[in-house]
């Protein structure tokens, strides 16, 4: 059992593997959002050609994609009698 601490994250500075522990998602996902969705995932910083998140920046970024139930737009509403399901479509059978 090792009793080394890693200051690294104690200091803010998250490796691409801390950060995606941190965000309880697959390292992969890290880097689709930052090559296939660039803009989208949380701010990098690249030191000696290493990837590295700030602990600020990943909090930053999950406080930005908050849900909010206050949109009532995306309930859509449904009418009585206009004989139109709001279910998908099945296909024939």
């Amino acid at each position: 059992m090792s009793t080394t601490v890693d200051n690294s994250a104690e200091g803010g500075m998250l490796t691409i593997d801390q950060a995606a522990a941190y965000l309880s998602i697959p390292k992969a996902t890290l880097y689709t959002w930052r090559t296939r969705r660039a803009g989208f995932g949380p701010r990098a910083v690249k030191l000696g050609g290493c990837l590295r998140y700030r602990r600020a920046d990943l909090d930053a970024w999950v406080a930005d994609h908050l849900e909010s139930f206050d949109d009532t737009a995306a309930i859509p509403e449904q009418r009585a009698g206009d004989g139109v399901s709001l279910s998908r479509a099945s296909r024939p059978r």
